[in-house]
């Protein structure tokens, strides 16, 4: 078994979640990184394609045919002003030489650097200056001159006409460079455009199924290893015994978790295995349990019986009269045999209980007359403890067994007096509203203190203000009184207070025409009483 829980010869090395998660991760952003960037780059290769077309090539373009333009006036402002000699050549030309001195400037700009155009734009500005020497030396001649005469030489205005001719094809070269270079860039930019548009449909597609790839692969090494395992802890909750999860597939943990399942299976099954045995010893030692407690239980009482009956004869004066001393301590007797019995039969009540339920005889009956009669044998030992017991009594019919309801009450009543000093009171109530019958059983005793509220009802529990006043009991009463509330179909709740008294509430159904019952509206004791 290695450190991390999975065995030694589980197979192959096994990766963490966190590093599987983390690597797929990794490609994912490599891949959205690419795709981010290509837009980006594509934008920029396409710029530098428009832009060198809208500020180098294209204004070369206008720049060139500008320049021959202006020339070409200029060429025919320098014919008009030698043939007929008019006003305002020179101005004109200066204005022409200007503008074509402008163009040549722009032009050296733009593409002087450039050795496409270098060659083509020295010929054509030598050229231009040439001419334009040649036409400062005829502007502002003498216009008396004779028709067809001129003051240069006839190789000068040869040599003048070649400079010209040079200087228009030098542009032509020119312009026609910038012309093939423009439509050179715009044709890169058009193949730009659709083959990254191209390029960048590529890549997203082979990224999104490199993803989805990536992503199946992923599932397959985690959520399947996941799911094999819910698939075995299914079967086994459906009765399929005997089946493991594999320990040899899918991350780290996964394996671990795998591990500790299997592990978990066999505890069960070896526990599963001696269950029944151990089920069979405890119902074994439950039923000598109930056996020895009721044996022991009618034993005692048949003992008891004699020590109960010959007390009485005793006190009664039987065995000849008693000293004052000797009274006191076969009463104290007495008094402890009544409770040794009380205690044996709330012992038999439970152990009946806990063998085959309550026996409950659900029999019509009148509960006024069940808690007038509870009311009626317990009022004289209200009067020797100096208690008021105060009584107010509705008119209630019940489905029920009156001995056991009879017993309830009585256990109640019993109880507040025994828990009330001298000089409290006692209040028994019965009303019926809302389809329930309540017997409210409030006393102005020791109370319970709230820290113990959740015990009371457990068996042999006796709460700390009993316990300190000395008050005898077996802790036994409120558990036989809830398993008849229970039997019932009612309830038990109380409310007390450490100081100010205790308010027990006892619940059962109102009887309902064409229950259990109606055959016979006589029974039930009391009922009829």
């Amino acid at each position: 078994m290695r450190e991390d829980g999975i065995p030694a010869d589980s197979g192959p090395p096994a990766q963490k979640v966190s590093e599987v998660l983390r690597r797929k991760s990794r490609s994912m952003l490599i891949l959205v990184v690419v795709i981010a960037l290509l837009g980006p780059a594509l934008l920029l290769v396409q710029f530098y394609f428009s832009q060198r077309t809208s500020t180098v090539y294209t204004p070369a373009v206008d720049t060139t045919s500008r320049l021959v333009i202006a020339m070409r006036w200029a060429q025919s402002d320098l014919r008009m002003d030698r043939a007929y000699g008019l006003p305002g050549a020179e101005d004109r030309l200066r204005v022409r030489e200007t503008d074509s001195r402008e163009a040549l400037a722009e032009l050296q700009r733009l593409v002087g650097d450039d050795d496409a155009f270098s060659p083509a734009l020295g010929k054509l500005t030598a050229a231009s200056e040439s001419w334009w020497r040649y036409a400062d030396t005829v502007v502002g001649t003498t216009p008396e001159l004779a028709a067809g005469e001129s003051p240069l030489s006839q190789q000068e205005n040869i040599d003048a006409v070649m400079d010209f001719t040079a200087m228009v094809t030098a542009a032509d070269t020119l312009l026609s460079a910038a012309k093939d270079k423009r439509a050179e860039m715009r044709d890169w930019r058009t193949v730009t455009l659709w083959s990254g548009s191209a390029l960048a449909f590529l890549i997203i597609f082979a990224a999104s199924a490199a993803i989805i790839r990536d992503t199946r692969r992923t599932a397959r090494t985690i959520v399947d290893p996941i799911e094999e395992l819910a698939e075995v802890a299914r079967n086994d909750t459906e009765g399929g015994r005997g089946t493991r999860a594999r320990t040899d597939e899918g991350p780290a943990e996964v394996r671990a978790l795998a591990a500790a399942f299997n592990v978990l299976l066999d505890t069960r099954d070896d526990f599963e295995a001696g269950r029944e045995e151990h089920v069979r010893r405890l119902e074994e030692l439950d039923r000598q349990k109930d056996d020895f407690v009721s044996t022991v239980s009618h034993e005692l009482r048949t003992p008891l019986a004699s020590i109960v009956g010959y007390t009485e004869m005793l006190c009664d004066g039987d065995g000849g009269d008693l000293t004052p001393a000797q009274l006191r301590l076969v009463s104290v007797v007495q008094r402890n045999a009544d409770r040794l019995r009380g205690l044996i039969e709330d012992l038999l009540t439970l152990s009946r209980i806990e063998a085959r339920g309550l026996d409950i005889d659900h029999d019509r009956l009148r509960l006024d007359s069940v808690v007038d009669h509870v009311l009626e044998s317990l009022r004289p030992v209200a009067d020797r403890a100096g208690l008021a017991l105060e009584e107010r009594i509705d008119p209630a019919e019940v489905t029920g067994d009156a001995l056991q309801l009879e017993r309830a009450v009585t256990n109640l009543v019993s109880n507040a007096i025994k828990f009330t000093p001298e000089g409290g009171t006692v209040t028994v109530s019965l009303t019926a509203d809302g389809g329930t019958a309540t017997v409210t059983v409030a006393d102005t005793g020791i109370g319970i203190p709230v820290a113990e509220h959740e015990h009371l009802g457990t068996r042999f529990f006796r709460s700390s203000t009993a316990q300190r006043g000395s008050i005898p009991g077996t802790g036994l009463g409120l558990s036989i009184v809830q398993a008849i509330a229970e039997g019932h179909d009612g309830d038990l709740d109380f409310d007390s207070a450490e100081g100010e008294g205790t308010t027990f509430r006892l619940t059962v159904p109102l009887h309902h025409p064409g229950g259990t019952g109606d055959a016979d509206p006589t029974a039930g004791g009391p009922a009829t009483a």
